[in-house]
């Protein structure tokens, strides 16, 4: 999920303060201390994470943060089986061969490094639909963007699925993409030496940037919501739905792998009333949306109001290969001139080093995508 990024909670900050909606710029009320959760367990191995922030003032700028030092865990509410995750890079992540299965209940249980304690509600893993077409079309003004005032090109990926007959079916959808990776690290006023940048009593460039040691690649997530019921569609096939933006960060070959996730009502009822917050399509005058309650609770103090949500949902996945070298748009992402140690007579303390591994997280991997093609 890839995931509901922090730029949403503060929408969705923003919105839960207001107390009514007039068509005048509003102002909004902020509150330290307030903790978002979203949690989900899929049934594809690596695709199930936690993340938990917290809102905070930082020199006078109100944001979300990341909480490090929680204890998390996947709780199986039938069988009792826990499965501890690890805190890895923004997120809490179970071990890369966790998956959930068809007709599981799974829950959540956290415990903040203060010692509160928030758990869910258990959730069902219903049956996944495949998906059985992807197809990406290029757009040289996919979306427009707010801060700069323009639209920017990218990719609009879109499947083709058989809703399943006489059935209520929701459905999610999130995307992970992979490019290739030159830089594996850059290091700003110092060297790389031991899997570290430090600092060196030699003068340095601004930065010195060092290689993949491997072929790597960037792996990104998507920053919006994407979501869709089959109440007019129960039973037929729906044909080339677009589910995504890919937007063109880089100019490097791209594989998109889109997740199909099965919703239970409630799951979709939850992300639908984030999505019109997000959107906010209707304007101010509209009337505010449906409340957003979750499925977290404090076992402890009921009090204790906690945003966000645990989903388990089967997911189906497919993937897409992409060319992007021959577009004429300029790629988002400003590219920085490549800064070399030397090799040869190098000041700089031995060994002279111009590599870097390609150490696996969520952002990063050596593991080629299946459908990738040199």
């Amino acid at each position: 999920m890839n995931k509901i990024s922090i730029k949403y909670f503060f929408a969705l900050l923003s919105l839960v303060y207001l107390g009514c909606i007039n068509p005048v710029e509003p102002e909004f009320e902020f509150k330290e201390g307030l903790v978002f959760i979203e949690g989900i367990a899929t049934t594809v191995k690596g695709g199930s994470y936690v993340i938990i922030n917290k809102s905070v003032n930082e020199f006078g700028i109100n944001k979300t943060k990341f909480e490090k030092g929680a204890s998390v865990s996947f709780v199986n509410s039938v069988s009792g089986q826990t499965v501890e995750l690890v805190e890895l890079e923004g997120a809490y992540v179970p071990s890369i061969e966790f998956k959930a299965n068809v007709g599981e209940q799974w829950e959540i249980q956290i415990t903040l490094e203060d010692g509160r304690q928030y758990y869910s509600q258990s959730e069902t893993v219903l049956e996944s639909v495949p998906i059985t077409n992807i197809k990406a079309t290029y757009n040289p003004e996919l979306q427009f963007n707010n801060g700069t005032g323009s639209f920017e090109p990218g990719h609009a990926v879109s499947i083709t699925f058989n809703d399943p007959i006489s059935e209520e079916n929701y459905y999610y959808w999130t995307f992970k993409s992979y490019e290739n990776l030159l830089i594996c690290q850059v290091c700003f006023d110092g060297i790389y030496r031991g899997g570290l940048c430090g600092p060196t009593d030699i003068a340095t460039p601004d930065y010195f940037s060092y290689t993949c040691d491997t072929d790597c690649w960037k792996v990104r997530y998507p920053e919006s919501i994407s979501i869709f019921d089959d109440k007019f569609s129960d039973g037929k096939t729906t044909t080339d739905l677009i589910v995504a933006n890919v937007p063109l960060y880089t100019k490097e070959n791209i594989v998109v792998e889109i997740q199909q996730l099965s919703l239970t009502p409630d799951a979709y009822d939850y992300y639908k009333v984030l999505k019109d917050l997000v959107d906010n399509s209707s304007g101010f005058n509209a009337p505010p949306p449906a409340a957003l309650i979750g499925n977290m609770f404090n076992p402890n103090d009921a009090d204790d109001f906690v945003f966000g949500r645990f989903t388990a949902a089967a997911t189906s996945t497919i993937d897409i290969f992409i060319e992007r070298g021959n577009i004429p748009e300029n790629q988002l992402d400003p590219q920085m001139p490549m800064s070399i140690e030397p090799t040869f007579m190098s000041p700089y303390p031995a060994p002279a080093t111009i590599e870097a591994p390609c150490n696996e997280s969520r952002f990063k991997t050596a593991i080629q995508p299946e459908v990738w093609m040199n």
